[in-house]
């Protein structure tokens, strides 16, 4: 299946969807439910998906890729997928504020497996906490 995230495209495998059960979802609020803030001092927000600066990345996998610290990138999409279907609290994402004159307002630093999946299923916002640079603070 073939996503748009403003003007970039990428590629979510249809075995991915169906083995998820997400073709089943039927939209009921604009975001994912998300856990809480691993940081007190960092609330959780929702923002719209149309404010995030897309992420290109290169190589094979596009967005998607494996990770020794989380695994492939095939059990992190249906695991995420799932979740959406499920109603199961999932992190919210990571982003950064851009400077002014931006076409978008924030950059994402964490999670774009978890983006790229809520734009699949139509989600129209994300939570998301706002840190100050890639190391999350």
């Amino acid at each position: 299946m073939l996503i748009s995230h403003q003007s970039v495209e990428y590629e979510l495998p249809d075995e991915w969807w169906f083995a998820s059960g997400i073709q089943h979802l039927v939209l009921s609020e604009r975001a994912y439910i998300p856990n809480a803030s691993p940081n007190p001092k960092l609330p959780v927000i929702h923002i719209a998906i149309g404010d995030i600066e897309p992420c290109v990345r290169k190589g094979s996998h596009g967005v998607f890729n494996d990770s020794p610290e989380f695994g492939t990138a095939r059990d992190r999409v249906v695991s995420i997928l799932t979740g959406f279907l499920e109603n199961s609290a999932i992190p919210p994402i990571e982003v950064s504020q851009l400077p002014g004159g931006s076409p978008t307002q924030y950059k994402l630093i964490h999670g774009a497996h978890r983006l790229y999946c809520a734009i699949a299923v139509g989600y129209s916002h994300i939570p998301a906490i706002e840190v100050d640079d890639f190391r999350g603070t």
